[in-house]
This record gives structure tokens, C-alpha cells and sequence, in this order.
């Protein structure tokens, strides 16, 4: 059996450099948007790559001397700490190198109503903590993000610079106070000079507050959709990080794996891995039979998570996820469907089903079908022991 070094793939992280798989045209046409000073709002499922392709469109810009601020919300719990994250990005994003070495970093935010406390990070860079001070800590904290969103406008005017500000989990700022969108509305709507580009992980949110006509941002961005990488790119792909990897697979196995993850960028990478460490372990290329038993392999390994998943859910929900798993989601109102899968009233499997999409477990897809998107957790679904399968509770005692 041989040893197995480095994987030649990466999942679950920000991907880049040849890890990073086509998405050309996508970077071009992101990069020309910000060029032209447009808002763009990032609309794709989870683990489709939003921000490893945000990441590499900030660097070709900042090559070319565009300033961009980068904040990941996903880390602002408050609105004081979205201060601080938003400080932090302004500050190492659009002040120069020489400027920032010139003067200390609390003199660049003088000018706020709420100065921000600096502190000097082991990597150089500066982080910022606001609270101290503060009042009335709503009012505070309003004004002071109110004064922060305006900077990059301000530093694109003095600068005479292309300026960019990157929301990323935005969906975060419209959970952490409703009426952050409109204050950002009526700032970002008079920034000409700033291009805003926003993601996050939950496209139905994403989705309402950028196209329903009755929220604040609506038609504030122009919509961007990921879909996933067309099967003709994966596959040399495929083949190119296996030799990587001092391994080989097969036409047919590149072709396999793909089809069972339909070009999803992370499910396609961390298949890959996993097809990957079986062939390096057995000394031989990937064959289909050896995709298959890496689908079980990813499916184990997945068990804790979807597990966790599964009992979050009501018995009803459960049982309409299932349906969904095994019939694709097709029918899945028809009187046949609800008989065989125990799924009771059809305006009770809308609202279960509802409830799934709402999750993102599931997603719509034409003629009133779902399907659940996550290739690892539909087999997981499909293989699930008969005693898990149906609820011990009867169905009218179950909420949903």
C-alpha cells in the first residue's frame, strides 16, 4: 500500500492558485462591474466559491491600483463589532502603505464622532474596537457605521481612485438590525466613485432583500448567479490534480465523478480528494467502481453532520426531506407521492417543504419539484436505515 502525502485538492476553504478552477468569464465580467463603478450582489448556493472568486477578482484589482476594503460580517455579532470590522477593512484596504506608516491609525478616524481604540496585530496589520465612550450605545454605534460608509467615497474622491467596499455574509448586517439596509441605501445610492459588492451564504435572503420590490436594497445591485463549472472544464481539471498528486484517473471515473456532483465546485474538489487517497492507497488510477466507494467514504464521514441535520427537523419535515431525496422532488403534491411517503394534506407537505427551503435543504426546481442540492446529504438520505426512515410519532401529533 503506498503512503499518502499532500492532497492536490481543497474543500471547505478559500480556494486559490491552481487549486482555483475556471470561473473565468466570471472573474472578467466581476472585475469589469467594480471597473465601472457598478454594485453587484454574489447569488449562488453554499460552497460554490463566492468568496474564493471575490478574493481573486480583489487581487487582479488591487494589481491595477483600484482600493478595495474587504469586511467578512460573519464575524460581527453587534453593531459595535461591525464598526470595528468595517474600521479595519477601510483602514488596511484604502490608506496607502506610506500614509499608514506616516501617521498613527487613530488619527485616520479622528474625524468620527466615537474614536476607535487601535491595536497593532503580531502580522502588521491594525484592528479596531469601538464601545468606549459610546452613550447611548444604539445611537452611537448608528452614527459611527453611518460615518464609516461614507469614507470610501470620500478617500475615492481625494485619491482620484476607483474604490471598492466587499460585504461579504451580508446577510448578517440585514439579521443583526432592520434597518441597517436603509441607512446603507441612502449612503451607498450617492457613492458613484464605489463600486459595493455583496455575498453570503443564504441566496433566499440574498434573493428578497435585493429583488422584492418592498425592501430597501431593491435593485440597489446588479444580480450575479454562480452555477456550477461545466463538465468539460472539471474533467482535465480532474486529471490535471490527480497527476499532481503523483496519482492518475480514468476518462470515466473524471466523467463519474463530476456527473454525481454536477460540477459543484467543493462537493467536485472533495470527491476528488477522496477518489484521490484511495488510488494513491491501493497504487492504481482512479476507476468508476473507485469514485463509488468514495462517495461512501465522503457519505461516513459526513454521517455526525447530517445526523445533527436530521434531527433538528420535525418528524414531518423528515419525512418530506426523504421524499424529496428518493423521488427528486418530483410529484411530490400528488396524492400517489403523499400516500407512499406518509406525507399527509398537501397544503401540510407546502408548508413543511417550505420550511426546508427556508433552511436551504432543499431547493425549487420547475414544475413545482425540489431537490435537495447537497449531493453528499442526498446519498446519505438515500442509504438511510429503514427504521430511520419514517417518524415513531404519529403524523397528527407532530408539528411541523
Amino acid at each position: 500500500m503506498a503512503s499518502i502525502g499532500q492532497t492536490p485538492f481543497r474543500f471547505g476553504e478559500i480556494v486559490e492558485g491552481d487549486y482555483f478552477t475556471d470561473r473565468e468569464t466570471e472573474v472578467r465580467s466581476l472585475g469589469d462591474d467594480v471597473r465601472h463603478g457598478l454594485n453587484v450582489v454574489l447569488i449562488s448556493p453554499r460552497r460554490f466559491g463566492k468568496t474564493s472568486l471575490v478574493l481573486r477578482v480583489i487581487d487582479d484589482l488591487r494589481r491595477e491600483g483600484v482600493l478595495v476594503a474587504y469586511v467578512d460580517l460573519l464575524r460581527a455579532p453587534s453593531k459595535e463589532r461591525l464598526a470595528a470590522h468595517l474600521a479595519a477593512a477601510i483602514y488596511g484596504g484604502l490608506e496607502s502603505p506610506f500614509d499608514r506608516a506616516r501617521q498613527r491609525a487613530a488619527t485616520f478616524f479622528q474625524h468620527l464622532r466615537i474614536h476607535p481604540k487601535p491595536t497593532l496585530n503580531p502580522d502588521g496589520s491594525f484592528s479596531f474596537e469601538f464601545g468606549v465612550g459610546m452613550v447611548d450605545e444604539d445611537l452611537d454605534a448608528d452614527v459611527t457605521l453611518e460615518q464609516l460608509l461614507a469614507m470610501p467615497a470620500a478617500t475615492a474622491r481625494e485619491r482620484q481612485r476607483r474604490v471598492a467596499l466587499v460585504l461579504d455574509e451580508f446577510q448578517e448586517v440585514v439579521e443583526l438590525d432592520p434597518h441597517l439596509p436603509a441607512l446603507m441605501r441612502s449612503i451607498f445610492q450617492t457613492q458613484g466613485e464605489v463600486a459595493h459588492l455583496f455575498l453570503g451564504s443564504r441566496q433566499h435572503l440574498l434573493r428578497r432583500v435585493f429583488t422584492d420590490r418592498g425592501q430597501p436594497l431593491y435593485r440597489l445591485a446588479k444580480p450575479m448567479t454562480l452555477g456550477p463549472i461545466p463538465h468539460d472544464v472539471f474533467v482535465p481539471f480532474l486529471r490535471e490534480r490527480f497527476a499532481a498528486g503523483r496519482s492518475q484517473i480514468t476518462n470515466d471515473a473524471a466523467r463519474r465523478l463530476v456527473s454525481i456532483t454536477n460540477g459543484h465546485p467543493n462537493d467536485t474538489q472533495e470527491l476528488g480528494h477522496f477518489a484521490w487517497a484511495l488510488a494513491v492507497a491501493e497504487g492504481r488510477p482512479a476507476t468508476p467502481d473507485v469514485v463509488e466507494r468514495a462517495l461512501e467514504a465522503v457519505v461516513d464521514v459526513e454521517d455526525a453532520r447530517f445526523t445533527d441535520l436530521w434531527e433538528s427537523l420535525s418528524a414531518h419535515q423528515r419525512l418530506v426531506l426523504l421524499a424529496i431525496a428518493v423521488d427528486e422532488g418530483q410529484g411530490l403534491y400528488r396524492d400517489q407521492t403523499r400516500r407512499r411517503h406518509r406525507l399527509g394534506p398537501a397544503a401540510r407537505v407546502q408548508k413543511a417543504a417550505q420550511r426546508l427551503v427556508d433552511r436551504e435543504l432543499v431547493e425549487p426546481v420547475a414544475n413545482e419539484g425540489y431537490r435537495v442540492p447537497d449531493v453528499f446529504l442526498r446519498a446519505w438520505l438515500r442509504h438511510l436505515p429503514r427504521q430511520h426512515n419514517l417518524p415513531s410519532t404519529p403524523l397528527d401529533a407532530d408539528t411541523d
